[in-house]
């Protein structure tokens, strides 16, 4: 707990310092903080998005496949799972990815300090259009809706099946949660998105250039 304590309390330190020493303000220090903190996870955030590409499309490549299985097997759902597993494994592909699922965990105690810090350090004040950033702002809410959208939307291999509610669904949960925080988390969000999008493109890029998309 004394870890965690020092890692917020170090948090919040700089925002204070970068929004009052430095005269950058509270929204300026909020983006500048966030970015910090993205960049310093971008290595691990690259190899996690990089291994979920690929298997996302050994899942896809594999897709027309598992489709005659469940056909030919409609009636017995073992002989499914165990001759999807078997094509799984003559592939090479794993049904899930023990070093994303650590990786994604390892994430959370440093995203959560970042959210913690914002909750407790003191980031009232006006930013752009927003009079108080210690309070929700609705149009702001919105825009970290609609960056959720974005970065969901620019997601690689996503299924036509689940591309909607992998959208809407999390702009709806986003559009809720920043109409009751701070406007200070609400920037930390919509920052956050365009990074993700940013790499995600990035990504895409790399993906389409190997063949993979």
């Amino acid at each position: 707990m004394e870890l965690w304590h020092a890692w917020t309390d170090l948090l919040g330190s700089i925002l204070n310092t970068l929004a009052l020493d430095w005269g950058l303000g509270a929204g300026l220090a909020i983006i500048v903080v966030t970015v910090a903190v993205r960049l310093m996870l971008m290595p691990l955030t690259w190899t996690l998005a990089w291994r979920g590409a690929l298997r996302q499309a050994q899942h896809a490549k594999l897709a027309p496949e598992i489709a005659r299985i469940r056909e030919r097997h409609a009636s017995e759902p073992r002989a499914q799972m165990e001759q999807i597993a078997e094509l799984y494994r003559r592939h090479g592909v794993s049904l899930a990815d023990g070093k994303c699922l650590l990786g994604g965990l390892a994430q959370i105690p440093v995203i959560y300090g970042l959210y913690r810090a914002l909750s407790n350090a003191a980031v009232g004040g006006r930013f752009l259009w927003i009079r108080d950033l210690a309070r929700p702002d609705v149009l702001l809410a919105i825009v970290a809706a609609l960056t959720t959208a974005a970065s969901m939307a620019v997601a690689p291999h996503l299924s036509e099946q689940t591309r909607v509610m992998m959208i809407v669904l999390p702009a709806v949960l986003c559009l809720m949660a920043a109409a009751h925080f701070s406007s200070g988390v609400g920037l930390y969000w919509i920052t956050s998105n365009l990074i993700s999008t940013a790499q995600t493109l990035v990504l895409r890029s790399r993906l389409r250039r190997s063949g993979l998309l």
